[in-house]
């Protein structure tokens, strides 16, 4: 069967593309390498962005596409692909409106300012209650209407394993299959099979020898860029790079962290004083942890070695309660209990009951840990923190049993993708479009959208836009 769109992946783009073709009566294929729709819906965040969006309206907040589009430029020195960045904000309220006309379910906090990245002066990212999993629960019924119906015809269990074509124009996508190499064909082929934070020896070969401990989804493994720069496509937004902090290696050595299960709040202070101190792998304080600014605290983290560094605290920074009578643990969503179970471990979280202790745990050095908790005890005392400028200084590291954290520089998204103009058509070395091939979602590079910098909603909102443009445009 020849299908007017053939879908290379059943994910956020694949998703939005199919559904939208498929209500305009085309005949859509969709190869999904797993056995199972959705792909990082049931894994990512889920925030979205827009600007003049129904929950703003209804609270009173003034936005507009224009007013998102010059935030993003502030954020990101107007970096990235600005054709495909202006395209998805303008598309970004309509998608929002499409999913409140699904019975999208939404956050109640929701529309909000998010301080883990740079942060937005006006309040425009929103998710649902269950994350990304609240898109794909609306999503869903809506795609297997139109499976039932027979204009989606989904092949599971089929791995992406090249393209042909006939005369100047793509319209073959080659499968391994449990029974062996299939071959679709299509008049257009959507690319969307996401990212590569998945795949260290990819990730290597784009970035070179900076560390990679991901939280990519599992299948983010890069083989739609393989297979398309082996046809001539371009990589581009290699140069960018910028990683998340909070990764916690619950099983040491694994390059695999999960943001769902085991994160530290360290991306900013606005959501918890700091109650510790960051040492590097010198044992040496390198950062003021009060700092907001969380690129900041990115960039600077970068410059250490391997990227990582350890949050040191006590017993009574363990225990201590916020303001509001409520515990407030490093860890996000982890109880006191489940902080010392896992110090027991004694993997990614280490304690003993003295600092020369603590320091042979961690391997760092016992004189230099031993003088960066004198100096920053002495700090406390004096309210002043000579060396970075740091404002909240309640907590002196003086009550064992005391604790040490590893925090890793993680992979959440990667940065860099395959190039495609502003229509969506992935473009060859000379910068021509390769006829029949088109693309969207993390396969793009969140570079595309977003810059050099992360700006709240700009990887799923446009993995969404641009699904459902091209649904809507292709024949």
């Amino acid at each position: 069967m020849q299908y007017d769109i053939l879908i290379i992946g059943a994910g956020t783009s694949g998703m939005t593309c199919a559904i939208t073709a498929a209500e305009r009566g085309l005949k859509v294929g969709v190869v999904e390498k797993v056995d199972y729709v959705g792909g990082a819906l049931h894994w990512s965040g889920g925030h979205m962005s827009a600007g003049g969006v129904r929950l703003q309206k209804e609270k009173g907040i003034e936005d507009s596409p224009e007013k998102h589009l010059e935030e993003i430029y502030k954020i990101n020195n107007k970096s990235g692909d600005l054709d495909l960045t202006e395209r998805a904000v303008f598309e970004a309220p309509k998608t929002i409106e499409w999913l409140d006309e699904l019975g999208m379910e939404w956050a109640p906090e929701c529309p909000r300012i998010i301080y883990g990245h740079v942060a937005y002066e006006t309040p425009r990212t929103i998710y649902g209650p269950e994350k990304a999993l609240s898109i794909y629960k609306v999503m869903l019924p809506v795609w297997e209407k139109y499976v039932y119906s027979g204009h989606i015809d989904i092949h599971f269990n089929n791995k992406f394993k090249g393209l042909g074509k006939s005369v100047n124009r793509f319209d073959t996508v080659v499968c391994d299959t449990p029974e062996g190499e299939k071959q679709y064909l299509g008049n257009n082929i959507v690319i969307t099979t996401g990212g590569y934070g998945s795949n260290p020896a990819y990730f290597k070969e784009k970035h070179g020898d900076i560390p990679l401990v991901s939280s990519c989804y599992p299948t983010a493994t890069a083989e739609g860029h393989r297979i398309v720069e082996n046809q001539g496509g371009q990589f581009r937004f290699g140069k960018y790079h910028l990683p998340s902090l909070g990764g916690i290696e619950q099983e040491e050595g694994s390059g695999r962290v999960d943001f769902n299960k085991a994160w530290a709040m360290v991306l900013t202070s606005i959501y918890r004083q700091p109650r510790d101190i960051y040492v590097n792998a010198h044992g040496k304080r390198f950062i003021n942890e009060d700092e907001i600014d969380a690129e900041k605290r990115e960039l600077t983290t970068m410059k250490q070695p391997d990227w990582c560094f350890w949050v040191v605290f006590d017993e009574k920074a363990l225990v201590s309660k916020d303001n509001n009578g409520n515990h407030n643990p490093l860890m996000i969503g982890w109880s006191v209990e489940q902080m010392r179970e896992e110090a027991k471990k004694n993997v990614a979280l280490k304690m003993a009951d003295s600092i020369e202790s603590l320091a042979l745990k961690t391997g760092l050095p016992v004189d230099n840990l031993k003088s960066t908790i004198k100096d920053y005890n002495q700090m406390v005392v004096d309210k002043k923190d000579p060396d970075f400028g740091r404002k909240y200084l309640e907590d002196a590291i003086t009550a064992a049993p005391f604790y040490a954290l590893k925090v890793h520089a993680s992979v959440l998204v990667t940065f860099g993708g395959i190039k495609v103009n502003k229509d969506l058509q992935i473009l060859n070395s000379k910068g021509q479009p390769m006829e029949g091939l088109y693309a969207a979602g993390e396969f793009l590079g969140l570079g595309a959208t977003s810059g050099s910098s992360f700006c709240s909603g700009m990887a799923i909102t446009p993995a969404l836009s641009f699904g459902r443009i091209l649904g809507r445009t292709l024949n």
